[in-house]
């Protein structure tokens, strides 16, 4: 069985920039996975996520991301056909997703990877809070959806 890593990235301190993780805790208290899926919290670690190439044939990354669209907007993409107009959310301070693709790609780590991302509404360092807005709230089940037919598709299983 092949391996898949669903990792989930943010801030929970920053609302919206909190998304990835804020699912990752959805998936664990709703589903039992197959053994060869794993769940995990990447928080803003940056660099470590690189491990999960290492140790996983999969990868799907949920993550808030700027494309200049309405907030709430959701796109799926192959990081092989990264559009350009997408910046992953991150402090100045972290090493964000698209930093560890770049790194990953130059170390011939590659492998099939996944991008679940939405446009953030609010995303404000200087007014912490741990709540998604209301319209994440409401995004949720269908980034879970996307996710839950992503494992699918790369041969894991929930129940």
């Amino acid at each position: 069985m092949s391996a898949i890593a669903v990792i989930g990235l943010g801030n929970l301190l920053l609302g919206d920039e909190g998304f990835g993780v804020h699912l990752i805790n959805v998936l664990k208290a709703k589903y039992t996975f197959s053994n060869n899926v794993k769940i995990v919290d990447g928080g803003t670690v940056g660099l470590p996520l690189i491990e999960h190439f290492l140790e996983n044939d999969y990868l799907i990354f949920v993550d808030a991301i700027r494309a200049n669209d309405h907030p709430g907007s959701i796109y799926k993409f192959n990081v092989k056909e990264l559009p350009p107009n997408i910046t992953f959310v991150s402090s100045i301070h972290e090493i964000g997703l698209g930093d560890i693709i770049g790194h990953v790609n130059l170390m011939g780590l590659e492998k099939e990877t996944i991008v679940i991302g939405i446009e953030p509404l609010s995303v404000c360092p200087n007014d912490l809070t741990t709540y998604l807005s209301s319209l994440m709230q409401e995004k949720l089940p269908k980034v879970e959806n996307l996710v839950l037919e992503q494992i699918k598709e790369f041969g894991g299983s929930y129940a």
